[in-house]
């Protein structure tokens, strides 16, 4: 049996240079053969950042300063996960991994990552929305206890189980940022749903395709965005 491992992790705010982690959840899965991949284990818990909570932070969470207070993460159990693991898997990846390259409490590890939010083609399977919680309803249940860490590991893992041969697959493949450079402003709801965010220092939307969906995106920009006319979209290789 080969491991896969989910991760979540709730934080003080969203630079990891900054801010801290208060909560990691951890879902460990199997895979054999062609079967369906099996939930194996999991682990959640709070670390007290040792500073006041906003109070964004604690109606996002539910969490307090004095639920975390003396609570905190045991790492040497976290490293484990990640010895085990062949790929792990964050919804946003790219948010969960610099915290906790930035935590320096993996030092030493190389996991392989991959996102469930770009590694599988949602508007493909013909789902509009990217947010965790909102793929969950449009796939018929709801995530119950929302940015909660091991709650959101339950909710990636049932929502990744299907497509998780698409998932691994994307991961290993290199990767494009897509800028829709000076695209019209009526065309920012296609945007949108297309996976698109928007930049706001470059002001443009941007979007990470891999290099096999890099000729269906310039028929996207082509056709839907820039209506035929001349493209000034820009792309970047970033692995």
């Amino acid at each position: 049996m080969d491991f896969g491992l989910i991760v979540d992790l709730e934080t003080t705010g969203l630079d990891p240079e900054s801010e801290q982690i208060i909560e990691i959840g951890l879902l460990e899965f199997g895979v054999q053969g062609d079967e369906p991949p099996q939930l194996v284990r999991t682990y959640g818990a709070l670390q007290d950042p040792g500073v006041a909570l906003s109070p964004d932070i604690v109606r996002l969470t539910g969490l307090t300063t004095e639920i975390l207070a003396g609570q905190s993460i045991d790492w040497a159990q976290v490293r484990q996960y990640f010895q085990r693991a062949s790929i792990v898997i964050a919804h946003n990846a790219d948010f969960d991994r610099r915290f906790l390259e930035r935590s320096g409490n993996l030092q030493g590890l190389t996991p392989h990552w991959a996102c469930s939010m770009r590694h599988i083609d949602w508007p493909m399977h013909g789902f509009r929305t990217l947010a965790l919680n909102y793929l969950a309803a449009d796939h018929g249940f709801a995530n119950p206890f929302a940015h909660r860490a091991v709650f959101d590991c339950a909710t990636t893992f049932r929502l990744v189980a299907p497509h998780l041969r698409e998932l691994t697959q994307r991961s290993y493949e290199r990767e494009f940022q897509v800028k829709a450079v000076g695209s019209p402003f009526d065309a920012k709801d296609i945007l949108k749903q297309r996976g698109y965010r928007w930049d706001s220092d470059e002001r443009c939307w941007f979007r990470v395709v891999t290099e096999n969906g890099l000729l269906a995106e310039r028929s996207f920009l082509a056709e839907q965005v820039y209506k035929r006319q001349q493209s000034p979209h820009h792309e970047v290789a970033i692995g």
